[in-house]
């Protein structure tokens, strides 16, 4: 279930870069299976910026919420780390919780992030 999880948060990062470059093309390698995630909310400070998103995602898996927070780590603010949550309830009713947690990186509109989910 870890590696389902895991896969989950991969398709939102692509999910946050497809809202910053609407127009892109980006390769997926790997197992993957299709989800559509609506951010429920979204604030920004100084600190950084959090956000929160659902979905139903297919193959069993249910409802899934999402949350970040991301941290600037250069005055530019061009790079940092993030942490998160991820739950899910299955179609079986069962919940699944994880953590989130890495690295993310900007270069132009495109927000590429390094995560190492438990």
């Amino acid at each position: 279930m870890t590696k389902i999880l895991k896969n989950i948060a991969i398709s939102f990062a692509m999910l946050v870069s497809a809202l910053a470059t609407p127009l892109h093309a980006f390769e997926v390698s790997g197992e993957s299976f299709p989800a559509e995630f609506n951010i429920t909310s979204w604030t920004s400070d100084i600190n950084g910026i959090a956000l929160t998103a659902e979905g139903d995602v297919g193959e069993g898996y249910g409802k899934v919420y999402l949350s970040y927070e991301f941290v600037s780590s250069s005055a530019d603010k061009n790079q940092g780390d993030f942490s998160g949550d991820i739950r899910t309830i299955n179609n079986d009713g069962v919940m699944v919780a994880g953590t989130l947690q890495g690295i993310w990186k900007r270069n132009g509109k495109m927000i590429t992030m390094y995560t190492l989910d438990q």
